[in-house]
Parts: C-alpha cells; sequence; structure tokens
C-alpha cells in the first residue's frame, strides 16, 4: 500500500463535536497510536479535575486556562505547552471573557475520554 493511501485527512470544521461538560466543545482524531482532541471552552467553563493514564500535551491557541494540576495551579496563554504526566490529576476552568482554544495530544491512543 502507497503512504499516501494510508493519509486521512480532517477539517475541523466538518467533524463532530461532543459538549462533555457544559460550555466545553470537544472534536476527537483517532490514531493508531495516539489521540489529539481540539477543545474549545466558553468562558465561564470549568473542566473538573481528573486523571488518566495517557500522557497530555496540551498547547493553548487562544484565551487563558487555569490549570489545576496535582493541586498546583498554573496559567496557560497563547503560546504555552504544559505536558501531563499520566495518571497526575489535573483541570482547568477558564480565566476572562475570551473563548479558549487548545489541541491536546494523548499518548498512547486514547480508548476513553473523561
Amino acid at each position: 500500500m502507497a503512504a499516501a493511501e494510508r493519509v486521512t485527512l480532517y477539517r475541523w470544521s466538518t467533524m463532530p463535536e461532543e459538549v462533555p461538560r457544559p460550555g466545553v466543545i470537544r472534536q476527537t482524531v483517532n490514531a493508531e497510536r495516539q489521540t489529539l482532541v481540539r477543545y474549545r471552552y466558553a468562558p465561564g467553563s470549568v473542566f473538573p479535575v481528573h486523571a488518566h493514564p495517557e500522557e497530555q500535551i496540551t498547547v493553548v491557541l487562544r484565551g487563558t486556562l487555569a490549570f489545576e494540576i496535582d493541586g498546583t495551579e498554573l496559567l496557560g496563554e497563547p503560546g504555552d505547552v504544559i505536558v501531563i504526566p499520566g495518571g497526575v490529576a489535573h483541570g482547568a476552568r477558564v480565566v476572562g471573557d475570551e473563548e479558549v482554544e487548545t489541541l491536546n495530544t494523548f499518548v498512547p491512543r486514547r480508548e476513553q475520554a473523561p
């Protein structure tokens, strides 16, 4: 099989959206060994503290999120990259009146979202 035949193109504009929490929109791409998730958070929204076995890398594209990571608060602003080891408790809340957008990778591939 040629390499091009194994490539898949996704467009956020046409992908299904889930609402896992009030004010939080999630779109997910699952590859063979990793998961990519785009989150959009409305002002005032909160993603509660949780943990999962996958390592997570979050890139803040727009807005500001206050992350609670293992009991410590950390502010994520546009351009920031946060690496969260698997099994570490974390959550997030929007700071300010601007929508927040993040891209999150999970390795290994996520089998179940929180």
